[in-house]
């Protein structure tokens, strides 16, 4: 039985030298400490392989914060975001990487496992980011083809947040640019136990 009430207490652990500065969020609180100890590791191991191996021997910044989408109906929603730039280098690189997971059982989400098998999610989120490109006149390096089953996001109290890296679509000038779907736009299309689902019901 999936505990809904279930919430996350964030706690901050730091990497710091004299190039980097990186603070990254660890969950306390779970009823299950097995699955809080592999949702840590999850969580850490990302955040380390954001940060270049050369460390302060190529690199001038290492500089790294995170956000919480969502902490609330047993679903964790967590964006994790670091920007580095080499000695000597005119720019840097933002590269940002989002977990979605279950504070019961430690489950983390891909794209495809928040929809119905039958649903044509891909279809109906691919034409809304193509809307919104356009409403905000992005410049494409590429043209945008549509979404993957395993599309990079994130979930907020209304949204699913699909977001592509730098140089993905976009001109490095753009950063990494995210499209905000509605909850209310796409809650025909997704499972009643999904991530999403859950946050639905009430509180």
């Amino acid at each position: 039985m999936t505990d809904t009430n279930i919430t996350a207490e964030i706690t901050e652990e730091k990497i710091s030298n004299q190039c980097t500065d990186v603070i990254y969020p660890q969950v306390t609180g779970l009823p299950d400490r097995a699955v809080e100890g592999r949702i840590n590791s999850l969580i850490k191991d990302t955040v380390t392989r954001q940060i270049p191996p050369e460390g302060c021997d190529v690199y001038r910044e290492i500089y790294g914060r995170y956000r919480v989408g969502v902490n609330r109906n047993g679903i964790l929603s967590i964006i994790l975001s670091v920007y580095t730039i080499r000695q000597h280098a005119a720019n840097g690189l933002d590269v940002q990487k989002a977990i979605t997971v279950n504070l019961n059982t430690g489950k983390v989400y891909q794209l495809h496992e928040l929809f119905k098998n039958t649903s044509d999610y891909r279809i109906v989120i691919s034409r809304m980011i193509q809307e919104q490109i356009e409403e905000r006149e992005l410049p494409l390096l590429k043209e945008f083809t549509g979404i993957t089953d395993y599309e990079e996001y994130y979930l907020t109290e209304n949204n699913l947040v699909i977001y592509f890296q730098e140089i993905t679509y976009f001109p490095h000038s753009a950063g990494i640019q995210e499209f905000p779907i509605p909850y209310s736009q796409i809650r025909n299309l997704v499972r009643s136990d999904s991530p999403i689902g859950l946050l639905l019901q009430d509180p």
